[in-house]
């Protein structure tokens, strides 16, 4: 329910507004973009990164980088979206993905305007900072950060035959169960087979399957990477390794090749890319040095 106090102030967001890409006035003719709200992390990273921090007014609950989008007023995310503190923020752009729709459908009667932005794919994510500057009126940062982000993944291959890798990207730590993997159609997916590697999971009929313990002893990965959202110490990164000590017929046990992958970076489809995948190519190095 939205109090009484959102609703005086709904009035406010009935005023004219921008309409999204798709139909509507020219370009040219839109009002400009003043006041920005974006829930997911990877949609305010791109924000602040194209230098428009300073018109973004709220964030989602799980934005951690930079610091300066940190300190913005956090409005929920995808299944709890605080739409009274929305409303009375007065965004005239919200910058969504597409499973935020339904909330998309929310604030369009109140005369907020919708970007809806892919990041599935590498190609989504590059996109994503030419139709964000577009809409907003700064092509040209959008090109700039298009052509570094394109540099940046400009590392070559990993000598040598492929490594066969699993991408770990989401179980409970201490116990090896409910392990959720990157498949192909994934930006993770791409950035390995851009390294030379082999998804051992690239068949998956779903982007990220949950896959059971025996599929891993079947699939016989070379390596194992566990990808962690929040920064992890070296003990913990420790303890993620020997959750997967009980597996010593897997190769990457077997072997000493299950790594740590962790940071603020990781997981998030947006401009530090870049940096998870000159990380993740070290790592592979690194195995491949070592065996």
């Amino acid at each position: 329910m939205i109090s009484r106090r959102a609703l005086v102030l709904l009035p406010l967001l009935l005023l004219p507004a921008c309409r999204g890409r798709e139909g509507g006035s020219p370009a040219s003719a839109k009002p400009p973009v003043r006041r920005i709200i974006a829930l997911t992390p990877s949609l305010a990273e791109t924000l602040f990164a194209l230098g428009l921090g300073d018109r973004v007014v709220a964030v989602g609950d799980y934005t951690r980088w930079p610091e300066e989008a940190v300190r913005k007023p956090h409005i929920g995310g995808l299944f709890n979206p605080n739409l009274e503190r929305i409303v009375s923020l007065r965004p005239d752009l919200a910058v969504l993905l597409p499973s935020e729709k339904d909330l998309g459908a929310k604030l369009q009667p109140l005369g907020v305007d919708l970007l809806i932005v892919p990041d599935e794919s590498l190609a989504d994510v590059e996109r994503s900072f030419h139709t964000i500057a577009d809409r907003c009126g700064v092509p040209e940062a959008g090109n700039r950060m298009a052509a570094q982000w394109r540099a940046g993944l400009s590392l070559p291959p990993i000598p040598g035959p492929p490594l066969k890798v699993m991408l770990s990207v989401g179980r409970p730590t201490g116990r090896l169960g409910e392990i959720v993997v990157a498949g192909r159609g994934t930006y993770l997916d791409e950035l390995l087979r851009r390294l030379g590697a082999v998804n051992v999971f690239a068949d998956s009929p779903t982007l990220y399957p949950q896959i059971s313990v025996e599929e891993i002893v079947a699939r016989k990965p070379d390596v194992i990477l566990e990808l962690r959202a929040d920064p992890q110490t070296p003990e913990q990164a420790a303890a993620l390794v020997r959750d997967w000590q009980p597996l010593s017929e897997v190769p990457a046990v077997r072997n000493g090749a299950v790594e740590v992958l962790a940071g603020t970076h990781v997981l998030i489809p947006g401009p530090r890319i870049p940096q998870f995948y000159k990380e993740m190519r070290e790592v592979l190095v690194k195995v491949r040095e070592k065996h």
